[in-house]
């Protein structure tokens, strides 16, 4: 397991820790199973459904470093690109001439015009994912949920990424970077 400095200082010991975390998120998203089950691609795509100004604030008090900004394109941008950077994921995103801030990035190995991917470098995308390590995977997955706005079957076919919740978020602080995810997640403006 690596550990990543977050926003500018090292990961904060959550007050709350991560249990408290997944258990915030997993009531705002309104799931029926109980937290202990519910996988992390289920919380990331439910929790965007419905995720507002007050449930965004309530993050903030969780861990959410304030100095990554408010929920806006600019802020999601900065903290997109610190993850990006900081869990050294550039081999599996790319730039974009689709858009500007966080919409002038995409998962790499695709052609955004057409909507087609890549097979040779598709393979190479699955196979650089697969090497990397667990909270690098977490973090790669959670981005490709976003950009998909839900479920993804173009990137994450026949990787892992099953993880469970509670399990992704405690492995995830453990490792320096629950906040940086948090902060993705709190500061998500759509795609």
């Amino acid at each position: 397991m690596l550990k990543y400095l977050c926003a500018t200082t090292a990961e904060r010991t959550f007050a709350n820790g991560a249990a408290a975390i997944n258990e915030t998120l997993h009531r705002q998203a309104h799931i029926s199973t109980s937290s202990d089950d519910t996988r992390l691609d289920r919380l990331v795509q439910q929790h965007l459904l419905d995720l507002d100004d007050d449930d965004a604030t309530e993050l903030e008090t969780l861990g959410v470093p304030a100095e990554l900004g408010s929920r806006s394109p600019a802020s999601f941008n900065n903290v997109l690109q610190q993850v990006i950077r900081q869990l050294q994921l550039a081999k599996l995103f790319c730039p974009s001439k689709e858009g500007e801030f966080h919409r002038s990035i995409c998962p790499a190995a695709y052609n955004e015009r057409t909507g087609e991917h890549h097979p040779e470098e598709m393979a190479r995308w699955r196979t650089e994912f697969r090497g990397m390590a667990p909270e690098q995977q977490m973090m790669a997955a959670t981005i490709i949920w976003l950009y998909q706005s839900g479920p993804d079957s173009t990137w994450l076919r026949r990787v892992p990424c099953t993880w469970r919740a509670g399990e992704a978020m405690q492995y995830m602080s453990d490792a320096g970077c629950l906040s940086l995810w948090l902060s993705l997640i709190a500061r998500y403006p759509g795609w």
